[in-house]
C-alpha cells in the first residue's frame, strides 16, 4: 500500500521539485496556517517545506502556532526542511541566529554522528543546497545536531521521537546535492 504523506507547506518556491521527490507516494498540501493537528491523523508522515516571504519563525512564532503545536504533540514521523528546520527548532525552544546574507547554493556539510538518516553516504562530508538567512545557534535539550557547516546546523534529530530536519533543501536534485539520500533514508524509516 502506497504511504500516506502530508506536506504542510510554508510557502516554499520549491514546492514542484518536493513533491517530484515524493512522486512514489500519496501527498496531500495543506496550508502552514490552516493545518490543525486533527489533519494529519491517518498519514504515515509529515514533511514541513521550505519557507517563503511570510515571516520568519525565530521572530514571529504566532504565525507557526498551529505548526509548531503539531511538532510539539504529533506522533507521526516528521521531517523538517529550511524553514521546517526552524519550525522543530521553534518547538523545542532552540535559539536562532539570523544572518546578514543569504546563504545559497551548494555547500559542504560535515557529518558528526554516525546516524541511520546518513545511510548510502560514503564518506563524511555531504553537498547540499542551501538557501536561507537564519541559522540554529543552540538546539533545545531534546534535539541533537547530526551534521554542521560554517554556519551552523545543518541535520538534527529529536531524542527520543522520529523527527529529523534539515536546513538544506533535499528536494533540490542539482548536481553535487547529496540532501536527496538523506530524504529518502527518512522515508525508508516510517
Amino acid at each position: 500500500m502506497q504511504k500516506r504523506i502530508m506536506i504542510i507547506n510554508n510557502g516554499t518556491h520549491f514546492i514542484d521539485d518536493l513533491m517530484k521527490s515524493l512522486s512514489q507516494y500519496q501527498v496531500e498540501i495543506k496550508d502552514f496556517q490552516t493545518v490543525e493537528l486533527g489533519d494529519i491523523e491517518g498519514f504515515d508522515s509529515v514533511i514541513l517545506s521550505g519557507g517563503g516571504t511570510l515571516g520568519e519563525v525565530a521572530d514571529n512564532a504566532a504565525l507557526y502556532q498551529n505548526e509548531i503545536k503539531i511538532v510539539r504533540e504529533s506522533k507521526v514521523p516528521i521531517f523538517g526542511i529550511c524553514e521546517g528546520f526552524q519550525v522543530i527548532g521553534k518547538a523545542f525552544d532552540s535559539v536562532f541566529q539570523v544572518f546578514e546574507f543569504y546563504r545559497q547554493g551548494v555547500k559542504s556539510v560535515r557529518v558528526l554522528l554516525d546516524d541511520p538518516i546518513f545511510r548510502g553516504i560514503k564518506n563524511l562530508e555531504l553537498r547540499v543546497f542551501e538557501y536561507h538567512h537564519i541559522a540554529i545557534e543552540h538546539l533545545g535539550e531534546e534535539l541533537k545536531s547530526l551534521a554542521v557547516s560554517e554556519d551552523g546546523i545543518e541535520v538534527m534529530k529529536h531524542k527520543d521521537r522520529l523527527i529529523y530536519a534539515s536546513q538544506f533543501h533535499p528536494e533540490e536534485l542539482q548536481d553535487g546535492n547529496d540532501g536527496h539520500i538523506i530524504l529518502n533514508n527518512f522515508l525508508s524509516m516510517i
